[in-house]
């Protein structure tokens, strides 16, 4: 079997979508499409079920921009939420898109996730690697990005490499938008409530209703949202930047999740300080996704490592501009098995 395949998944704006396989020595193929670099599938030959995809998705592509709410995508030019899509840069005041009224989400209407990318394969090191160039304006985003992700599949690991160069001061803060599931076809109940989640994290970032940082740190030590202390997730509803604790997150683990019925361990990796924690409490999808499989509520999860929400307006986050002088740089590592 060859590596790397390509074949065509549909046509967006008049462009080809095309879908890019890698797989994988270790029973693992991973599915991803030009359309937002997104991971479209993540198959795994599992010996008590002859195939588990590990993520949400459409077969069709004709679903994803219609019903997809950002299913694999790479976010950008700024995930999550900024309020009410206004920040101020070297005295200048910018207002983006209000897609998520009233405020500004994943890089608004024209974000990274909803446009196609130019892309090129890597037989040697088994990747793909997809390109973009965001013109000053964009969004209403000042600057111009050329961003990159590359895919690096080897066994059952796959390594994200974003990164991006710009023309002068701007916000970027990419990020993955995979909604995981660990569930083997067998399962009676297509949803991530039994699973385990352990997050390295005491803490996460206060919001108000609308889900914008006060710019309070709480902890979660003794609370629900405790999940340091491994536990069932159970129906509890996740929309949380979970603050990681001050460790190499490229060594030791951030984030692990275990289904005891599949026995499948995903176990994430990152250099960022925050992980998103989405699980997706009120999904419901009318169309059927992957292997024909309706997506009810808790369908799946979202480990969204990144920066901390609407850090462009609140000092005491970690910042998130880049520079000419300081390019953006993201690395995340995820194995499933």
């Amino acid at each position: 079997m060859n590596k790397i395949s390509n074949k065509k998944f549909g046509i967006f704006n008049n462009k080809q979508v095309i879908l890019t396989t890698l797989n994988s020595e270790q029973n693992t193929n991973i599915s991803f499409m030009n359309w937002g670099a997104s991971i479209q599938n993540w198959i795994i030959n599992h010996p008590q079920d002859e195939i588990v995809s590990a993520v949400l998705g459409f077969e069709d592509f004709e679903f994803y921009p219609k019903f997809s709410p950002y299913f694999g995508s790479v976010v950008g030019r700024v995930i999550n939420r900024i309020d009410k899509g206004r920040f101020k840069l070297n005295n200048i005041e910018y207002q983006l898109d209000i897609n998520r009224p009233p405020n500004h989400l994943h890089g608004g209407e024209s974000g990274f996730g909803k446009q196609i990318w130019n892309f090129e394969t890597n037989e040697e090191d088994n990747s793909v690697t997809y390109f973009i160039n965001s013109c000053d304006g964009e969004g209403g985003y000042p600057g111009e990005v050329n961003a990159k992700v590359k895919y690096i599949l080897k066994g059952n690991t796959l390594t994200i490499e974003m990164s991006a160069t710009v023309d002068k001061e701007t916000p970027i803060n990419m990020g993955q938008h995979n909604y995981f599931n660990l569930c083997s076809s067998v399962e009676e109940n297509y949803n991530i409530c039994n699973h385990l989640l352990y997050l390295d994290s005491k803490s996460y970032t206060e919001t108000d209703k609308d889900l914008i940082p006060t710019g309070k740190i709480i902890s979660t030590q003794e609370s629900e949202m405790d999940f340091f202390n491994e536990k069932k997730i159970g129906t509890i509803k996740l929309d949380d930047n979970y603050v990681l604790e001050q460790n190499n997150h490229l060594i030791k683990p951030a984030a692990k999740l275990f289904n005891p019925v599949s026995n499948l361990n995903l176990t994430l990796w990152t250099d960022q300080p925050g992980i998103q924690v989405y699980n997706a409490s009120s999904l419901n999808l009318a169309p059927k996704g992957l292997n024909g499989v309706s997506y009810g509520n808790f369908a799946g999860i979202c480990l969204e490592d990144q920066k901390f929400p609407d850090s462009v307006n609140i000092s005491d986050f970690p910042s998130i501009i880049s520079s000419p002088e300081k390019p953006y740089f993201h690395k995340t590592i995820i194995d499933i098995s």
